[in-house]
């Protein structure tokens, strides 16, 4: 009888692009979150954890972005993180959370209002994202229950809700950030940057507009926040020497302005291999800063 059931789930759970083993969180592909900001639906695979939470109890939520040419439900598949998260939370290492992963394209996860552009999707993420899944699920809704992070590309997006959305997110984590810095005059990397941000910053691409939306340069947007998040930052040793320094520099910047900041420098290169051995530590810095009972 059992066995059938089990079987029974598992069909069900094919049908509907979901992932199921006994005795853990479940994974759910191909689900949408309607965006008025953008006119169109946001995409995105999510874990719940198992068991469902107490009556009158909630999961805190960890929002996970995907790195450039990657889409929603990465870190589920190339991440292999729903057992990560089943080991990591039997093992006690990091109490039951809700991780979401949606889907922005090559957006950089700025707003770009122009007619070819990704659209406003710094906004969308943090209104309409945050509140469909809210609404759908049994999250803790508020900041203290609410982190995000992401990988390359992702971790910039990362950066930039919670500089720009501090009152939406307790804090933010970088898994080998493509933090470039604002472009100079005669800037070297003028010859190959614009290429990594084809219809972000205009067509051509516009290197004031770039710099305006610069993780770097709205860092100081921080200091006058009521609630700064707290941020981690980690990368591999064989990552991009450059990547590598802009995560140091970005931190010692948060220090200079007494954020909370914490840098970790790992084993490991630009690739899932070393970001499914960071998660987890990321996830143990994360735990105390999270909360369920949305006290603030």
């Amino acid at each position: 009888m059992r066995l059938g059931f089990l079987a029974a789930l598992g069909a069900a759970a094919m049908a509907l692009g979901v992932t199921v083993a006994e005795g853990a969180g479940i994974v759910t592909f191909g689900l949408e979150a309607e965006s008025p900001t953008l006119g169109r639906p946001i995409p995105y695979a999510v874990y719940t954890p198992f068991p469902a939470p107490a009556e009158g109890e909630r999961w805190p939520v960890v929002y996970l972005l995907h790195g450039l040419t990657g889409a929603d439900g990465d870190w589920f598949t190339w991440g292999n993180l729903g057992p990560i998260l089943d080991r990591a939370m039997a093992d006690g290492r990091i109490p039951p959370m809700m991780v979401v992963a949606p889907g922005a394209g090559d957006s950089w996860y700025v707003d770009n209002p122009d007619p070819d552009g990704f659209g406003l999707i710094d906004t969308a993420f943090a209104t309409d994202l945050v509140a469909a899944v809210d609404a759908k699920f049994p999250t803790a809704r508020c900041r203290t229950g609410r982190a995000i992070g992401g990988v390359s590309m992702g971790g910039v997006g990362a950066v930039l809700q919670a500089i720009n959305h501090p009152d939406t997110y307790v804090a933010a984590m970088s898994f080998s950030g493509a933090l470039h810095k604002p472009l100079e005059r005669n800037d070297p990397r003028s010859r190959w940057l614009p290429g990594l941000y084809q219809n972000v910053f205009g067509a051509p691409f516009d290197a004031k507009r770039f710099n305006a939306a610069n993780a770097f340069t709205l860092m100081p947007k921080l200091r006058r926040a009521a609630d700064q998040p707290a941020f981690y930052f980690t990368i591999g040793d064989a990552d991009f020497p450059d990547l590598i320094l802009a995560s140091a520099e970005y931190h010692n910047g948060l220090k200079q302005l007494d954020i909370d900041t914490t840098l970790r420098v790992t084993a490991g290169r630009h690739y899932w291999d070393t970001w499914q051995q960071q998660i987890v530590p990321a996830l143990e810095w994360l735990a105390p800063r999270l909360e369920a009972s949305c006290k603030g």
